[in-house]
């Protein structure tokens, strides 16, 4: 059973930690980053996934649609340049400040999937790793930096059915990381829509496994 509690950090994060009682010494770490609209709550839905790791879950810090959002948005997957480059420097630092040993992995769905990856574009060292799910980058794809991710494990996942992320932008995300970036990247187009996919558990489990021999090496 995995413990959880809810607190706020000394620079004010909101932040839902799901502490496994199965994670050693040697467990993995899991910063989660939820959908726009929802809240740091979300993560509980997202723990079969992980295996046996502790995940930390925060508050978007935008009050948007009953929840919370984690940049402003010029439309359907393009962020504000402004609003994207504040809150992007103000949720890297509630990361930093609340990681420990171990370099956390990044994982994000819709909204906290274009989070999560501009925090990996500008502190790729910083983290294990990144998991996208259900999200796109939040800038045009020209504005995407060469080899920025040279080496770095990447997962991308996607439904064949949704229809609320612009398929071009998946197109834009999914081209950049398999080639541009310089990741290791890998890419899961799974059965469904818009949603969080537990199906796909078996998978991320099996990646996350996988590339963990590796980047532990370089911690």
């Amino acid at each position: 059973m995995t413990r959880q509690g809810e607190s706020m950090s000394r620079d004010q994060a909101i932040v839902m930690r799901y502490d496994s009682p199965d994670a050693s010494r040697t467990g993995r770490d899991i910063v989660y980053l939820h959908g726009r609209g929802s809240n740091e709550r979300e993560a509980g839905y997202t723990l079969a996934l992980f295996g046996d790791a502790d995940v930390r879950s925060y508050r978007g810090p935008i009050s948007q649609g009953g929840g919370f959002a984690w940049f402003l948005n010029a439309g359907t997957g393009v962020a504000i340049p402004e609003s994207l480059a504040l809150e992007t420097e103000k949720v890297g630092g509630w990361i930093a400040s609340d990681t420990g040993r171990r370099r956390p992995w990044l994982c994000g769905f819709s909204n906290g999937a274009a989070m999560a990856g501009a925090l990996f574009l500008k502190s790729p060292e910083a983290y294990a790793g990144l998991l996208m799910i259900g999200g796109c980058f939040a800038v045009p794809s020209g504005e995407l930096p060469d080899f920025a991710l040279a080496g770095k494990p990447v997962m991308f996942c996607r439904g064949k059915l949704d229809m609320v992320i612009p398929r071009h932008k998946f197109a834009e995300a999914q081209a950049y990381l398999a080639w541009r970036s310089g990741a290791v990247a890998t890419m899961l187009v799974y059965e469904g829509g818009h949603e969080l996919p537990l199906t796909i558990k078996s998978a991320v489990r099996a990646w996350l496994t996988g590339e963990e021999s590796g980047t532990r090496a370089a911690d």
